[in-house]
């Protein structure tokens, strides 16, 4: 009786941290790292935005103060972020009116303060969707989250906690930073509708990730984003390795079911929770 060869190994492992002493030549594995870490910089992103003509779906990003001294339109304030940072660390809000006296720090990049935004009883927040990119086809996961800030929201605010901070959110506290299923929001589908919308416009930014995908390479990105009171989205950063350890209820609601749903596509068994929003 012939045996039935065993399926190949699935790993997530980022090659941050070396490489994974368990792959073998036949493994699910993430694309190269050297494809990822260009969609991972703000700087790269901000590069290829422009070249691709889709600085509507971005705030304006800048990598000189002088050019963003000259942005057209009113800003209030300015987010300056390391280029190769994520979760918060290291982004500090500046008042446009600060912005002649300010040096930028090496390595960040200065990105425009959307603050005509949606608010949820007062309060900022940012969503978060999933697209895997996988077998030279991009998808978007049909389940995201919000992350619901803790203060009330000021317009023309530079105070961290008001604009980024969102330490604490794995503890659900009710007076804390929150994270909720976009599912259960009111707003939540039709973010999901434009989110997937708009990636479909991104698909030459991803192009070298695209192809360098196979039936054995994937990567999922994390994508943050906003949402104006018009209706329209906003990115605002592709994570590339995104943090997947989260509050209870959004890793039993998003996070696991994402991986679940990932292997399923990836092993053949066909997934009924992404959509294709490549073509």
């Amino acid at each position: 009786m012939n045996r039935v060869p065993d399926p190949p190994i699935f790993s997530y492992w980022c090659k941050f941290f070396g490489d994974n002493p368990d792959e073998r030549a036949g493994s699910i594995r993430l694309i190269e790292r050297s494809v990822y870490n260009e969609l991972e910089s703000k700087a790269a992103l901000s590069r290829m935005v422009r070249e691709n003509r889709v600085e509507d779906l971005f705030p304006a990003t800048y990598t000189q103060v002088h050019d963003a001294m000259t942005h057209k339109g009113s800003v209030a304030i300015w987010f300056v972020k390391p280029a190769h940072l994520s979760g918060g660390r290291g982004i500090e809000v500046v008042a446009d009116k600060d912005l002649p006296g300010f040096e930028l720090p090496r390595h960040h990049i200065i990105q425009e303060g959307l603050e005509d935004i949606v608010l949820l009883q007062g309060k900022k927040f940012t969503c978060r969707i999933y697209l895997l990119i996988w077998n030279h086809s991009l998808y978007q996961f049909n389940e995201g989250f919000a992350l619901i800030h803790a203060p009330t929201y000021q317009h023309g605010s530079t105070d961290y906690a008001v604009q980024v901070d969102h330490r604490g959110f794995q503890e659900e506290r009710d007076d804390g930073v929150r994270m909720m299923p976009l599912s259960s929001l009111d707003v939540g589908h039709h973010i999901l509708d434009r989110a997937a919308q708009a990636s479909q416009r991104l698909r030459p930014i991803f192009g070298r990730a695209l192809a360098t995908s196979s039936p054995l390479k994937y990567i999922i990105l994390g994508i943050d984003l906003l949402l104006l009171n018009s209706g329209d989205i906003r990115f605002i950063e592709i994570n590339a390795i995104p943090n997947f350890i989260h509050s209870p209820l959004i890793n039993d609601r998003v996070n696991v079911p994402l991986f679940a749903h990932v292997m399923r596509m990836i092993y053949g068994l066909g997934s009924d929770r992404f959509r294709d929003v490549a073509s």
